[in-house]
């Protein structure tokens, strides 16, 4: 009989958030190792789920649905004193025993706590997921602040094995503390095909909204300072900002002198997404140094590389530490500077289109060989098995 997984994590499953994509490749991963798995999450409306040996399923995963009120304010109370609570009654439905294995997506006080007090009883195996790492800075509230620090001090060494995104995780966080595997996000790189890249224009998407990570300023200016016959060969396509967040970055002349290659994308199902991503040539990302930024891994590199996309990133964290190359599937400049970026667009422009083809296929080739989760499998097997 197989062992069974629980994964919990609310993420708008599936394609909702960064989170749900990785909770998909996870899942994948655990499935393909034998394991049952279940991942109790919110549902995205958009995706019209199977029903499967008596639950939703997307890809062969089977989904309990975690209920989360409309009502803000009930929302409110229901994250921030409900959660744990309302998962453990969730778990207790399924009658654990201590050879299953919950693994929870969430730095949340309470979830963590009640998991690990249900785990006390019943014996079960438990794995904490930690993506994001959040300076003191970034909380509205002492109160925030304390539990997220509480979090990170006590409950996260109580865990039998933590899932860090990142190095600097592992390292400066993680320690010796307890038993971790880095996991980046990880891609599926057969679901979709590549596509095919025309030349008419070279076309470079930066996907966000611009906030937290990336710095959206800085390319925005970037590309401002091309000269004309540079501009009529470009088009920019921003996701997941809107053109007010954009007029307030740039001078009245520096969006004049945009406005003409931006493509603003609104709300998009995630086939319509993948048929965009299929037809740029490069990722633009600028991101400063700094704990968020090092702690992190941005989602969006692995998963456009599966369609060809060429990175252009800053030089910080894993990402090009470990799997980008520059001038080889990639274009990395250091730093965050609007003259460093420039550079690599400038760069870019200068390419033969056999060139761009050459790199795109070596992209590609990254997503196939280190990102996928096929390549993952046998990794977290062995560290599952292990605890």
């Amino acid at each position: 009989m197989k062992k069974r997984i629980f994964i919990f994590g609310n993420s708008n499953f599936p394609r909702g958030s960064a989170k749900a994509n990785y909770i998909q490749y996870l899942s994948q991963a655990l499935k393909e190792a034998e394991y049952d798995v279940f991942v109790i999450t919110d549902i995205n409306a958009e995706f019209k789920l199977q029903m499967q040996e008596g639950h939703l399923t997307y890809n062969g995963i089977k989904i309990i649905p975690f209920n989360v009120t409309k009502i803000r304010v009930l929302r409110r109370l229901q994250y921030h004193y409900f959660l744990g609570h309302i998962l453990v009654n969730i778990l207790k439905e399924y009658n654990l025993t201590s050879k299953d294995i919950v693994l929870v997506y969430s730095g949340d006080l309470d979830v963590n706590r009640e998991i690990l007090k249900l785990k006390r009883k019943i014996g079960f195996k438990s794995v904490n997921i930690v993506v994001e790492w959040f300076p003191n800075s970034y909380f509205d509230s002492k109160e925030r602040e304390k539990r997220y620090n509480t979090y990170l001090k006590d409950f996260i060494p109580k865990h039998d094995l933590i899932f860090p995104i990142s190095s600097y995780i592992e390292n400066q966080l993680i320690g010796n503390r307890c038993k971790s595997l880095r996991l980046p996000i990880m891609a599926d790189a057969l679901e979709y095909p590549v596509g095919e890249k025309t030349f008419n224009k070279i076309k470079f998407i930066f996907p966000g909204n611009g906030l937290m990570k990336d710095s959206i300023e800085v390319v925005l200016k970037s590309f401002s300072q091309l000269t004309f016959q540079e501009k009529e060969r470009v088009e920019l396509h921003l996701c997941g900002i809107k053109e007010e967040k954009i007029k307030s970055l740039l001078s009245s002349l520096e969006y004049d002198s945009l406005k003409d290659i931006l493509i603003i994308h609104k709300w998009m199902h995630y086939e319509e997404l993948v048929e965009l991503y299929q037809s740029m040539h490069f990722l633009i990302l600028a991101r400063e140094e700094n704990q968020m930024t090092l702690a992190n891994f941005p989602s969006k590199v692995p998963e456009v590389m599966c369609y060809g996309v060429i990175p252009i990133v800053s030089r910080v964290g894993d990402y090009t530490k470990y799997y980008l190359e520059d001038n080889v599937n990639s274009l990395i400049f250091d730093g965050c500077k609007i003259d460093l970026c420039l550079e690599k667009i400038r760069k870019a422009l200068t390419m033969k289109h056999e060139e761009i083809l050459n790199l795109s296929l070596k992209a590609r080739e990254c997503a196939e060989k280190k990102f996928d989760y096929r390549n993952w499998v046998g990794k977290i097997h062995l560290a599952l098995e292990s605890m």
